[in-house]
Formats: structure tokens, C-alpha cells, sequence
């Protein structure tokens, strides 16, 4: 599955626990932005949620949480 690097980071900041509003700070977008990058981030892996992108994230990165911007 191929992830653009935003969705990367996304990804990222899910795993480490970041809610939609953090992950728009810290990146600087809109609270939509961020909303749709985690909607977009539960299509491509078909889940139905958050946890489950989580799991994912751990399966396609390994068990250490890689250092986020």
C-alpha cells in the first residue's frame, strides 16, 4: 500500500495518540484537514477504526514509534 509522506506523519501522530485537533497543529492545517487525512488513512486500510490504524502502523513500521515533526 502506498502512503504519501503526509499520510506518514499522520499515521504517526495517530499512533503516538494525537487527536485530529493536535495532529492539525502541529502540522498547521485545518481541523478538516486533519479529520480527512485519518478518513482517508481508515479507507486505505479498510478499518473501521482509529485502533485498528494503529495496529497497522506497528505491522508496517515495527514496535518503536519513529520520530514525528
Amino acid at each position: 500500500m502506498h502512503l504519501t509522506p503526509r499520510e506518514q506523519t499522520v499515521l504517526a501522530l495517530i499512533a503516538r495518540g494525537h487527536t485530529d485537533r493536535d495532529i492539525a497543529e502541529r502540522l498547521s492545517f485545518s481541523l478538516s484537514t486533519a479529520r480527512k487525512h485519518r478518513e482517508n488513512l481508515l479507507l486505505k486500510f479498510h478499518a473501521g477504526k482509529s485502533t485498528r490504524l494503529v495496529i497497522q502502523y506497528f505491522a508496517i513500521y515495527g514496535v518503536a514509534l519513529k520520530k514525528t515533526h
